[in-house]
């Protein structure tokens, strides 16, 4: 064995492992590089370094080699696997964390799903979620009675795996997805909770993009769910996850925008518009406040853009309506205001703006 191969055997059975015997990546790295810029050196002092040269490779011993590559594969994870464990051993047991006592508890667990909520962002693992059966405990999650933080990052786990994947989307159907989210977003309980944001999330990353859900969600009154139980919310973000879902949905087909203008949704939003830019105080973040009038805006134009009047009078009703109006002109004054540098007035909105004037001018 040669003085070189000796060194990287002392070195294998210290410095790149650590106590506990398992690879030290990072004194791996650094031998590998200075093994490199010690073989060059020794090349150019001998005058060489052509190709030839450079192919020339060191023997390394069969018990150094078994070593290294045992060491290579240990640092490669199991994605599969990594997943069940989560889902089986961690959150099999109690999906919906009834034996969970304290807070610590509940963190370890929402830990444990945030793990797999960033290992489902790779499309493959979001499609093996399904096969494995680490569908149902999450399912289970959203409908925690007891722990926030797990429901909400249950149904934050559910959208990642689902979000642009036809797949996965079909697994989460089979499974019941739709109407297991659908009643978590009417619990009474959690209406003014935040992991219902999440929930509106996940029902939103289920529905986009597939025809068939999405007329399967308005069918079974989702669009009227959103707007008594999402716009009505006290947490704004739960409002925002609502108009943007609600937005998208109402224009997809005939029967979604009579649902939509049955609803109310024209009156309820023009009263949340009002509020949002009537009110001097909040204890909303500034983002969050223009945001919510964003989506509040846009939805409504999209509405008045795409709703057939003459077959739709109760829209006709809304729009016309004199709190629909105030609410356009409170809108106007705002940004009237914003303009000429008044305290309270809104500028830098680009969106709103534009979603505001585009009402007023198709409303005249």
């Amino acid at each position: 064995m040669s003085s070189d191969t000796k060194a990287m055997s002392s070195d294998s059975s210290s410095s790149l492992r650590d106590s506990a015997g398992n690879p030290n990546w990072n004194a791996i790295l650094k031998w590998s590089v200075d093994e490199g810029l010690r073989q060059e050196a020794e090349l150019k002092a001998k005058g060489g370094g052509g190709a030839k040269d450079k192919a020339q490779t060191r023997t390394i011993s069969e018990e150094d080699r078994r070593w290294f590559l045992k060491a290579i594969e240990s640092g490669i994870v199991d994605e599969v696997k990594r997943i069940k464990e989560i889902t089986e051993k961690i959150i099999g047991k109690d999906p919906r964390g009834e034996l969970i006592e304290t807070e610590e508890e509940e963190e370890e667990r929402v830990l444990a799903l945030e793990e797999l909520r960033d290992r489902l962002e790779s499309v493959d693992n979001a499609k093996d979620l399904g096969k494995i059966g680490g569908l149902e405990p999450l399912l289970e999650g959203i409908q925690s009675e007891k722990w926030d933080g797990i429901r909400a990052m249950s149904a934050e786990c559910v959208a990642v795996s689902v979000q642009n994947h036809p797949e996965a989307q079909k697994n989460a159907m089979a499974c019941d997805a739709l109407n297991v989210l659908l009643l978590a977003l009417q619990s009474e309980k959690h209406l003014n909770k935040k992991s219902n944001a999440k929930v509106i999330y996940a029902l939103s990353c289920l529905v986009r993009g597939n025809a068939e859900v999405m007329s399967m969600f308005v069918e079974s009154d989702g669009i009227e769910s959103l707007a008594k139980c999402g716009l009505t919310s006290s947490v704004v973000k739960t409002r925002v996850k609502a108009a943007a879902l609600l937005r998208h949905a109402s224009v997809t087909s005939e029967e979604a925008m009579k649902r939509t203008i049955d609803a109310k949704v024209i009156e309820v939003v023009a009263t949340k518009l009002s509020v949002n830019v009537e009110s001097d105080s909040s204890s909303s973040s500034l983002t969050d406040l223009a945001q919510e009038r964003e989506s509040y805006a846009r939805l409504l134009l999209d509405i008045a853009e795409r709703v057939d009047f003459t077959t739709n009078e109760d829209a006709v009703n809304q729009f016309r309506s004199d709190g629909f109006t105030q609410t356009l002109r409170e809108c106007r004054k705002v940004i009237d205001d914003g303009a000429n540098g008044e305290n309270g007035g809104i500028t830098d909105e680009k969106e709103f703006i534009l979603a505001v004037d585009g009402l007023r001018n198709m409303l005249k």
